[in-house]
């Protein structure tokens, strides 16, 4: 007969062993978990790219065809000495069209490889300057700027926060953020019933740093478009003509710029929340 200590120890180290065994399991497949989702993630991005960007492409080779079909027909006409003064015209207006058409496509394909650029948070100069802050003046400025600039009459600023709040953090990017959730509010917060909207912005103490916190009362969003508004190329209004990676920034700037966790809340006729933590970042 074993002794009882020796009995006890066995057990408490198979029990320790099981233990381990399950964290270990439980965190391989977090990881795969985990994987899976950025694969996903990066499958959606790509895929989300090659559509925008084959769009205004796909319509631009269409374009040219016919152009060149124009080009040919005219050149055939001018040959055979068929070419007049109606047909020339005829020529000139439809080219015009067609190459206003190819300039509006190339620019919408040059604007959404510049925000896609957005996306990966490139650290630039201005950007990746930290600076000891005082982030109340700085949104104060911002929407002071905003007031005096913008053509967007719609818009209320509600600021809740005390004059000075001094954080060691990024500068350029915290505007950058406010820019970006600004215009989502102008673009999709309006609606019947919310013509003019109100943003409030609020910065609390919370813990080593300060709670900041953006919310609208605009027309909200539904729980299964809630998920996706930081996932990019995702849009509620892409007829609108928008290819839905401001939240996208956002997000990213927050997560690895700022180095911190972001959230986001909405019901439908319930406004838009966004918030995230402001602390002190440490030059790398």
């Amino acid at each position: 007969m074993l002794p009882c200590f020796l009995v006890l120890s066995t057990e408490t180290e198979l029990t320790y062993m099981n233990k381990a065994f399950e964290n270990s399991s439980s965190q391989t497949d977090q990881e795969k978990q985990f994987e899976s989702e950025k694969m996903d993630a990066v499958g959606g991005l790509v895929a989300g790219v090659s559509h925008e960007i084959n769009t205004p492409l796909g319509v631009n080779i269409a374009n040219c065809t016919l152009l060149m079909e124009l080009l040919d027909e005219l050149k055939q006409d001018f040959d055979n000495g068929e070419l007049d003064t109606d047909k020339f015209a005829e020529f000139l207006e439809t080219s015009q069209d067609i190459t206003s058409s190819m300039l509006k496509n190339m620019q919408r394909a040059s604007k959404l490889l510049t925000s896609f650029k957005k996306v990966a948070v490139k650290k630039s100069e201005e950007a990746s300057q930290l600076e000891q802050v005082n982030v109340s003046e700085l949104v104060t400025e911002f929407i002071a700027s905003y007031e005096h600039h913008s053509q967007n009459k719609t818009i209320t600023f509600i600021p809740r926060f005390p004059p000075k709040i001094i954080v060691t953090t990024y500068p350029a990017v915290l505007i950058q953020i406010l820019t970006a959730l600004t215009s989502n509010v102008m673009i999709h917060a309006s609606g019947p019933g919310h013509e003019h909207c109100k943003i409030t912005i609020t910065i609390a103490p919370a813990g080593d740093g300060y709670q900041f916190t953006f919310a609208d009362d605009g027309v909200g969003i539904t729980e299964e478009e809630l998920k996706k508004v930081f996932e990019p190329f995702y849009t509620t209004k892409r007829g609108a003509g928008n290819a839905g990676l401001g939240l996208s920034v956002v997000y990213n700037l927050v997560k690895v710029t700022l180095a911190s966790d972001i959230y986001n809340e909405s019901t439908p006729e319930g406004g838009f929340v966004v918030s995230f933590k402001l602390h002190n970042l440490m030059a790398e």
